[in-house]
């Protein structure tokens, strides 16, 4: 970021809340709002809401009289997040199926597309680092607009904060950012179960997508 770039707070967190999901912190890393304020063009004490605020969200670890920090990587901490997020995806996708209309098929076959764009340069490339911020951006998109026909909106924020939390996880502890050859076919078998309206086969496809990653993470992650 450029220094002394004035910048909204709502704008600073939105920017630090993407930083955090994509990995730019390491996992454990002391943060102050005094390191950041000049970068975003806002006050110290304006810095440390957004601050409260990510804490709030579980994305910062607010310690009393430590300041804040990067929540560590843990084993324990990537799966139960991984199986709320099933449970919650799953139902998500049940009521979506049911209620989602033809705008909704198109929405998400649309965001099914950049996804595979993006991922498909991923696969190629040497380092996939420069990518990840924005896969993080599009992956959310696509898994969001899944869930998007769903009428339980109480749901789609839990979820929401849910995938945050679960995506910085996987940043922060596992290979690749979590990036694999067969995330591409994965999201395809989504989307294709989603479009034929075969809620089992929707909901079976987004276990084996996220159940994967509690195997990667016993091979890398220490219990917590």
């Amino acid at each position: 970021m450029n220094a002394g770039k004035a910048m909204r707070p709502s704008a600073a967190y939105r920017s630090l809340k993407t930083r955090l999901m994509a990995g730019e912190f390491r996992a454990g890393e002391k943060l102050r709002p005094d390191m950041l304020k000049d970068a975003y063009g806002i006050s110290a004490s304006a810095m440390r809401e957004v601050f409260l605020r990510l804490a709030h969200e579980s994305l910062l670890v607010q310690e009393e009289q430590r300041g804040f920090r990067v929540p560590a990587a843990s084993r324990r901490r990537l799966a139960e997040l991984m199986n709320l997020r099933i449970l919650l995806e799953c139902e998500g996708v049940r009521q979506a199926i049911r209620e989602g209309d033809l705008e909704w098929e198109a929405r998400l076959a649309a965001a099914h597309h950049k996804l595979v764009h993006i991922e498909r340069k991923m696969r190629s490339a040497p380092d996939i680092a420069p990518f990840v911020p924005l896969w993080t951006r599009i992956d959310w998109e696509f898994h969001d607009t899944l869930l998007s026909a769903c009428p339980s909106e109480v749901l789609r924020a839990t979820h929401r904060n849910i995938y945050e939390q679960f995506r910085q996880q996987v940043v922060a502890g596992l290979e690749h950012a979590g990036f694999r050859e067969e995330t591409i076919p994965e999201h395809a078998a989504i989307l294709k179960a989603a479009i034929e309206r075969d809620v089992p086969a929707c909901q079976a496809a987004i276990h084996a997508h996220l159940q994967v990653s509690r195997d990667e993470a016993g091979e890398r992650l220490k219990s917590a």
